[in-house]
């Protein structure tokens, strides 16, 4: 059997309370025992002091052992206690009082002292002093029965036992209504939370007071759908984008095929043309799936770096002279310059695209007949990978943006918008960093900072 909350709640809420109360009771009824077994032996001690009085004043008018015991048992007179005196001997002298058919001798101590006995059957609280007189010696006991503080206790144990029962109760039910009262907000938030939908995508949780634990549920619950809206978004906007960029080179293939199907009677060259835009086509969607599909698998955490030991300064040499072809149909210059034997640990293949990207990128916005340069510093700490154009620039509004996906800049790129955020995200994959340094009139510089190996020793 599976509890509710509310009923485990509850269960707890009156274990703790019964726990609490029977510890209370059972100090309450400990300490009054001992208070009434004290307040008995004060009584004891008092009437003891009487008799002992009446004994050493009958001695004083010349009275012997037995004449003393006779008149102390007339003149002390304490109807509901028992006294009894004795010679040290154990001879019985006088006993008197509620219980004078009592069997029960005082044993002879040394000094005083307390003792529950039986007396008769009767369980009573018994205070024994041996007596040294001048002229005579003997044992004097005083002793009260047990049964009224006995009552009493047991009185107190079923005033105490009661007084639980109705606590318990009303703890029990004051816990389940207040387990209600709250759970019943928990129970709101449920509702809240199962109407949200894709269809209100923007609905959020609310509570009475913000501030309370409820509250900061709501706020951290309300936070997780912000962050899943914001991912919903922009799968949306992936999806959008991606369909966007896509459509153009369908398009053309498609158009191109019906072209060169129209007709039966075509020359080879108009063939080669068409197969050559398809051809184009087909590598621009090529590389466009490419990078979208590392762009998904890197956002999913689908991609595992293969780390190895490269040199950053041989991967940037390389990506200048592969790029080089591109930037002579421009009349582009491109150098590599900086440090060299620049080691470093990561993924050579991400790496290497990184570095490609960013100079694509500059060569594509540079100057006709302008340079791009691409240089490497290396410190203690770092590694920075500077890729510096000549072009128009980027706008200020647009400085962050042009790492979004998609976003192109100037009608001469003919890109599809995912270089810079998967450079980026290979960058962060290191441990690194991709900005925008400085962008203007005269150009744009592109800085990429890596953490340094702390055992680079070249």
């Amino acid at each position: 059997m599976i509890w509710s909350l509310r009923a485990r709640l509850t269960a707890w809420y009156s274990a703790v309370v019964v726990v609490v109360l029977i510890a209370g009771a059972t100090a309450v009824v400990v300490v009054q025992d001992r208070l009434s077994h004290e307040r008995l032996d004060e009584e004891l001690a008092r009437l003891m002091l009487t008799l002992q009085g009446v004994m050493r004043t009958e001695f004083n008018e010349g009275l012997d052992l037995q004449e003393s015991a006779d008149e102390a048992s007339i003149e002390v007179v304490a109807p509901d206690r028992t006294l009894v005196l004795t010679a040290p001997d154990g001879r019985l002298l006088a006993l008197w009082g509620r219980r004078k058919d009592a069997e029960w001798r005082p044993p002879a101590p040394a000094g005083q002292t307390y003792e529950t006995i039986d007396l008769s059957g009767e369980p009573a609280r018994a205070f024994v002093v041996h007596v040294t007189n001048e002229k005579y010696q003997y044992v004097a006991a005083v002793a009260a029965p047990l049964d009224l503080l006995r009552a009493e206790s047991a009185e107190l144990r079923r005033a105490l036992g009661a007084g639980v029962s109705v606590v318990v109760i009303a703890a029990a039910l004051g816990g389940w209504l207040v387990g209600r009262q709250t759970l019943k907000l928990i129970g709101d938030m449920a509702a809240q939370a199962a109407s949200i939908s894709e269809g209100e995508p923007l609905a959020r949780l609310h509570t009475p007071n913000a501030h309370d634990e409820l509250g900061r549920l709501a706020h951290s619950f309300n936070g997780l759908l912000d962050r899943l809206a914001g991912v919903l978004h922009a799968q949306r906007q992936f999806m959008a984008d991606a369909s966007h960029e896509l459509r153009t080179p369908v398009s053309v293939v498609h158009t191109t095929a019906q072209v060169a199907l129209s007709s039966d009677t075509r020359s080879a060259e108009d063939y080669r043309e068409s197969m050559t835009i398809v051809a184009d086509q087909s590598a621009h969607l090529t590389r466009l799936v490419n990078a979208m599909f590392l762009l998904s698998r890197a956002e999913a955490r689908g991609l595992p770096l293969v780390p190895e030991a490269v040199y950053i300064d041989d991967l940037v040499a390389e990506a200048v002279r592969a790029l080089a072809v591109l930037a002579r149909q421009r009349q582009i210059s491109m150098g590599a310059l900086g440090d060299t034997g620049v080691a470093f640990v990561g993924d050579e293949t991400l790496l290497r695209q990184l570095i490609r990207n960013l100079l694509d990128n500059a060569v594509r916005h540079a100057r006709n007949g302008g340079a791009v340069r691409a240089i490497v510093e290396r410190s203690s700490t770092r590694i920075m990978i500077r890729v510096i154009d000549d072009g128009e620039g980027v706008p200020d509004a647009q400085r962050e943006r042009i790492f979004d996906r998609f976003v192109r800049l100037g009608s001469t790129y003919a890109g599809a918008g995912l270089g810079l955020p998967i450079a980026r995200w290979i960058a962060e994959a290191h441990g690194g960093t991709l900005v925008l340094e400085s962008s203007g009139a005269s150009g744009s510089v592109f800085t990429v900072t890596l953490p340094s190996p702390p055992d680079d020793r070249t």
